[in-house]
């Protein structure tokens, strides 16, 4: 689920989320739909993305754009003046509790 492409799953190339040379799983909570056009742009461009829960995504672009990707479509959070529904907030926030520090990972974020 690349930022505002609107290629149906099912054409698309399946990328490991946590790459698979850096011993990411071949399964479906480490897989994600890319087009080919989009899966090369993520693998030669700088493009970088981390799966937030499933079928939502948070991207960073070389530039430093960040972009949050789920089924409803696109939001880009680059500006702090984009307005952010509250439902995304949540669902970005979904991992980490209020007031708790974020758990530790194994994997650096995209940005």
């Amino acid at each position: 689920m690349f930022p505002y492409c609107n290629r149906p799953a099912r054409g698309c190339d399946l990328d490991h989320t946590h790459p698979h040379d850096r011993g990411g799983p071949t399964s479906s909570d480490n897989l994600a739909p890319l087009c080919r056009k989009h899966h090369r742009l993520k693998g030669n461009r700088g493009w970088r993305y981390r799966r937030r829960s499933p079928g939502t995504y948070l991207w960073a672009t070389p530039a430093g754009g960040i972009y949050l990707r789920d089924g409803t479509g696109t939001i880009d959070l680059t500006s702090p003046d984009t307005p952010v529904p509250a439902s995304v907030r949540v669902r970005v926030n979904a991992e980490q509790p209020p007031g708790k520090p974020p758990p530790p990972d194994d994997q650096p974020p995209p940005f």
